[in-house]
């Protein structure tokens, strides 16, 4: 009963403080992932499904938890390398990519990556990216470019030894646009009195379709780290952004190459599924009772399996909202409606209650997996810090101005999705 009170009270708050930035399919939308009004949603919600030892210390700062959930949204703009966290494409590796996609990272982009040798006089393929695919990617074998430049003794590498050597001398400068190794490359696999004076370039081919379940249980480590430490900053702003990559991987279009429609002629689709039906169904349709936060074992299986679920909605996502856009009049499905001082296009109610109701609920079913999950993984990340004491008296000063997350740099990525 006192939580139900605790909701009520709670979507009372939301009604009248929360405000999305909503567009519509079809058109060049504006919204951010899950909208600003619903990833702050999800965050705010998420803190009442803690436990006791962790629910009034996330009340405490709720504000921030709530106001913050955005931030990762806006940095995508700032910092390089942040929007690839933001999704992963699945089709774009096959049918059978959940199952076959490595859960290791490293191993990831090594497999997909292109490798040169670079001087002022030569750029020489390394690998035969042929070969490597049909080989299925157990050994990397030498292009005959390569081989007629360097003495070598095999025909190639074997991928577990230059996984190795790429973890231990190369990572430690991975760049997403100009990675380039310096180490000797040439020590460890190649015998040549010409070796000096090159370079290597390796090209990650895998991170630019998303690494959004790799990025997770990244955070979720730091976040770990942060309970152990009781650092307060960083607890509250890693709870913050931790919530808003979970949202992020509960939506179905975060998991395709086809997010935003953009290849079936639905442009738009993403913020109608993801901004327009939260923001006029959510606080009057969606049941926000969810039950209580539960110990995830294993974080990164946990999220792969979030991100198998909601990939496995994309065809109806988009099969849906073809079917209706050609069976509803064109004048009855967008509307005009005045926001922050301009009037915007937006799919009308009865057409998105209809486009909802079709889709049998599937956008509340997403939203409410979410809220509990974030909460789990909160949880989860005090669990394996070891429970520490959170007394509320010891942070009352904590300034978080402290929190530093970079939104004043200036914008060096351009190559921003549309739908974003």
């Amino acid at each position: 009963m006192k939580l139900n009170l605790k909701i009520g009270l709670l979507l009372l708050w939301l009604s009248v403080s929360m405000f999305g930035f909503i567009t519509t399919p079809h058109e060049k939308p504006t919204s951010m992932v899950w909208g600003f009004y619903a990833h702050k949603m999800l965050n705010k919600l998420a803190v009442f499904t803690l436990p006791e030892q962790l629910i009034e210390f996330y009340k405490e700062h709720i504000e921030f938890i709530t106001e913050h959930a955005v931030d990762p949204d806006k940095r995508r703009y700032a910092i390089r390398g942040e929007a690839i966290r933001h999704y992963i494409d699945l089709d774009h590796w096959g049918k059978d990519a959940i199952k076959q996609l490595p859960r290791n990272l490293n191993e990831a982009i090594v497999n997909e990556a292109q490798y040169y040798l670079v001087n002022d006089q030569d750029t020489l393929l390394v690998f035969d990216t042929l070969q490597i695919k049909e080989n299925q990617k157990d050994t990397f074998y030498y292009t005959e470019q390569f081989k007629q430049h360097f003495t070598v003794f095999t025909n190639g590498i074997e991928k577990k030894s230059l996984l190795k050597w790429v973890e231990k001398c190369a990572m430690s400068t991975y760049d997403e646009v100009e990675w380039i190794v310096s180490t000797d490359f040439f020590s460890d696999f190649i015998s040549s009195p010409t070796r000096s004076n090159y370079n290597l370039h390796i090209i990650d081919k895998y991170s630019p379709h998303g690494i959004l379940p790799y990025a997770l249980p990244q955070v979720y480590r730091r976040l770990v780290n942060a309970f152990k430490e009781k650092n307060i900053s960083k607890i509250i702003k890693l709870s913050a952004d931790i919530g808003h990559y979970i949202g992020d991987a509960h939506v179905p279009l975060h998991t395709t190459k086809n997010y935003n429609g953009q290849l079936t002629n639905q442009d738009g689709i993403h913020a109608f599924w993801e901004s327009r039906i939260p923001e006029l169904f959510a606080e009057t349709e969606f049941d926000f009772i969810v039950g209580q936060a539960t110990y995830i074992d294993n974080i990164s299986d946990y999220v792969w399996r979030i991100i198998e679920k909601s990939h496995s909605h994309v065809d109806s996502v988009l099969a849906i909202e073809k079917r209706i856009s050609q069976s509803v009049p064109k004048d009855q499905q967008y509307c005009y409606e005045q926001r922050l001082g301009a009037v915007t296009k937006l799919p009308c109610y009865d057409y998105a209650k209809l486009y909802n109701v079709q889709l049998d609920n599937q956008v509340e079913e997403r939203f409410r997996s979410c809220i509990l999950a974030i909460g789990s993984i909160w949880m989860s990340a005090w669990t394996d810090a070891g429970q520490p004491v959170l007394n509320i008296t010891d942070f009352k000063n904590w300034n978080p101005g402290a929190l530093n997350d970079s939104l004043s740099v200036k914008t060096i990525n351009n190559n921003i999705r549309i739908h974003e």
